[in-house]
């Protein structure tokens, strides 16, 4: 890894592969997504989109307010002329769109149809797939063709490509929306599966990074549940009615359809020996949550 001769061909997503990482309780913590239509091919950064940079400031504000990511999309049907604009809720798992020009969608005040009553709110399952490559390289490589083969499904599903959503060592990374569902080390292969699972109310787990509007711990917590009892339909709701933590270790009682599971999980830091995106400059640690203990009581 320190051979510079070969730095330029490491790619954090494969390196994650082989460190066989599990990617169960890794979504990126979020309350919901703005999506900004952007005809031209994405920037880095979201703040160098080329509208108006109050604009992006204001939307920028409105996401840190609600626990929110702004990303810009596009797809078959962005072209110069219009503009869409989304706010996704993940907490009510609704989304509402609003439709303008380039020119004039920096005037949408959002907040405003976030709390009108009347506004319109769809729910209909859609998806993003990160392909952003000026951001990470792994992005490009391995969502774009995620992303061209769902565009391309004969279950005519919506997709957006889109910037950064977290997770770059796990390209490629697909999330379904507006419930919030992150899919990760996605490949062409296992798309048809992903749909299925989502026309039946359910998670395809082996790709299942978790919920966005859940805490690692509470992901990690859910993927023991969902792992030890078998159920993988996306309205899988458990309570926490308990949570105590000494040290590394973590006692949680959770409820799931009126009966209690008591887990010990340990907290664990483990060093990653590789670069955790592909513009790191030094290897980093990871948390990991383990499973020592579960019981029904």
């Amino acid at each position: 890894m320190n051979n510079t001769g070969t730095r330029h061909v490491f790619f954090c997503s494969a390196a994650s592969r082989y460190f066989k990482e599990d990617i169960h309780g890794s979504a990126a913590n979020y309350n919901g997504f703005i999506l900004l239509e952007h005809s031209d091919p994405f920037p880095e950064k979201v703040t160098q989109a080329h509208f108006d940079p109050l604009f992006l400031a204001s939307l920028q504000e409105l996401a840190k307010q609600k626990k929110a990511k702004l990303l810009l999309i596009r797809n078959r049907k962005t072209g110069f002329k219009t503009c869409r604009l989304i706010y996704v809720d993940c907490i009510r798992n609704r989304y509402l769109t609003l439709h303008s020009t380039p020119a004039d969608v920096a005037a949408i005040r959002l907040e405003y149809y976030i709390d009108n009553p009347h506004a319109i709110w769809e729910t209909e399952p859609f998806y993003i797939v990160c392909t952003n490559g000026k951001k990470d390289k792994c992005c490009a490589k391995f969502g774009f063709p995620v992303f061209k083969f769902i565009e391309n499904h004969d279950k005519a599903v919506t997709v957006f490509e889109s910037t950064h959503v977290g997770g770059d060592r796990f390209a490629a990374n697909a999330v379904c929306l507006p419930m919030g569902i992150y899919y990760g080390r996605v490949m062409v292969e296992d798309v048809d599966a992903i749909l299925e699972a989502t026309e039946q109310g359910q998670i395809y787990y082996p790709n299942y990074r978790g919920i966005s509007t859940r805490s690692f711990l509470y992901q990690s917590v859910e993927c023991y549940l969902r792992e030890q009892l078998e159920h993988f339909s996306m309205n899988f709701d458990f309570t926490i009615e308990h949570h105590e933590e000494t040290g590394s270790v973590i006692e949680i009682t959770a409820v799931v359809a009126g009966r209690h599971y008591q887990l010990s999980l340990r907290k664990e830091v483990v060093p990653y020996p590789y670069y955790l995106t592909c513009k790191a400059q030094k290897p980093g640690n990871i948390t990991k949550y383990v499973l020592e203990h579960f019981v029904a009581t």
